[in-house]
Formats: structure tokens, sequence, C-alpha cells
């Protein structure tokens, strides 16, 4: 990155709360490593960054206001600390199971070099509501000169869909073994609904691999399912 003239921070911030005064309350935790940009030419970029999905739920979305990402962490654990006594302080009850009142945030990035000039960031992110804990990740492309987010608008001219689509399905044939869409419904995948290229992607010099959340596109025990398709085979569906 320092080639690149980027400086990268890493905020680390963790909070807590318990639901009740004894010894075995339900609690509610937050544990979040933030990787920013901390050039401050990039402080837009960052702010759309941070209302992109990586901090959920989205409380930043309450206000226009930038707010610097220090802030930003440390004001979303203390809404998410809050909003879990307000809600379950008025639900649970000695009689409740502990384990059903307890709920978990954990937030972890990475970051390295994409396609051009981009970074391709990673949010891995777990959230746990009881006994059920979800695990996915958010992925984001970050144009260093215009100072956004990429969007497969911005990678692929008018029309892109349906060439990319085919692309994608093809590779997802190549890597389960499958030998056509059939077979690809018959294993579980795009059943009922229909292909598509998801906005969750990374896109570095040779691929842009399609990252799509458990039970997204296939059953849900199949996990986390990346498609990661090479630039070559939709060359002439790139803008550049």
């Amino acid at each position: 990155m320092r080639e690149m003239g980027i400086v990268l921070d890493t905020l680390k911030a963790s909070g807590g709360i318990a639901l009740t005064d004894s010894a075995a309350s339900p609690r509610c935790t937050a544990d979040i490593e933030l990787i920013t940009l901390s050039n401050e030419e990039y402080a837009p970029l960052c702010d759309s960054l941070l209302r992109s999905g990586i901090l959920s739920p989205e409380y930043l979305s309450l206000t226009e206001r930038h707010i610097p990402p220090r802030e930003a962490v440390d004001s979303f654990i203390k809404r998410y600390c809050s909003d879990y006594r307000t809600f379950y302080s008025g639900l649970f009850t000695d009689e409740c199971d502990t384990a059903a009142a307890t709920i978990g945030f954990k937030l972890r990035t990475n970051i390295s070099e994409g396609r051009d000039s981009t970074l391709m960031y990673r949010a891995h992110i777990t959230n746990r509501q009881g006994a059920v804990t979800t695990e996915y990740t958010v992925c984001q492309n970050l144009d260093l000169p215009r100072k956004r987010i990429l969007r497969l608008e911005d990678v692929f001219v008018p029309g892109y869909e349906k060439g990319l689509t085919e692309a994608i399905t093809a590779q997802l044939m190549r890597q389960s073994s499958n030998k056509s869409l059939a077979e690809l419904h018959e294993a579980g995948f795009f059943n009922g609904i229909e292909a598509y290229p998801t906005s969750n992607f990374l896109l570095d010099n040779h691929t842009i691999t399609f990252v799509y959340v458990a039970g997204e596109i296939a059953d849900r025990d199949k996990g986390e399912i990346q498609v990661e398709v090479k630039l070559s085979n939709v060359k002439q569906l790139l803008k550049r």
C-alpha cells in the first residue's frame, strides 16, 4: 500500500453489557477490528465504506453527517449495547434461557491491492443471536482515483447482465462438477430463482470473484459460495 501512497490504520474496540446484575446474566458483546484509510483525502470514501453494510445494524444511516471512523465505531458499540438492553430488558425473566438472550457482533477486516488503482476490502462479520451464529463476508472495491466504491456498472458495459450471468453459471458448473444448469438445480443451486451477478464482489487484475452468503443461491449447509470468473472470459463486457 505504501507504493500507492496509502496509509492504513486499524481501529480496535470492544464493549459489552450485562442484562441483569446476576453473575449468570445474558450479555451483549461487540468486538471490532476495522482497517481504515488514514489519508485525509479519502475521508469521504471511508465514510461510504462505513455505511456499506460492514457495521450492522446500520445506525450510521440515521444521519448524513460525516462521522470519523473512531467515532463511528465507538458510537456503534454504544448504540448496539443500548438497544440490546432496551429490547431484552422487557422480555427476559429468571425463567428465560440465558443463552437465548445472549447476542454478539464481531468484525474483522482485511485489505489488498485490486485491479488498477483499487483496493479490495473484505469485512468478515459474525452475528450471534442466542444459539444461532451467522457468518458472512461483505466485499467492497475502493476506487482510489475517483474516491468511491466500485459498482458492477463501473466495471462492465451496459447490458452486461446476461453475459456475466452466463459466465458465472459456467464457472459454478465447473467448480461444482455439474454439466448443465439442470444439474446445478438438482445439486441445490439457484432453486426457484434466476442466476445473477451479486454486487458483493472482489476485482483484481485477472479475476472477478462473486461472493454469495450462505443460503443466498444454494442450500445454507453449502456455506458461503465464491465464484471466481477470469476477466479474460468476459473481456468483451469490460469497460476498460
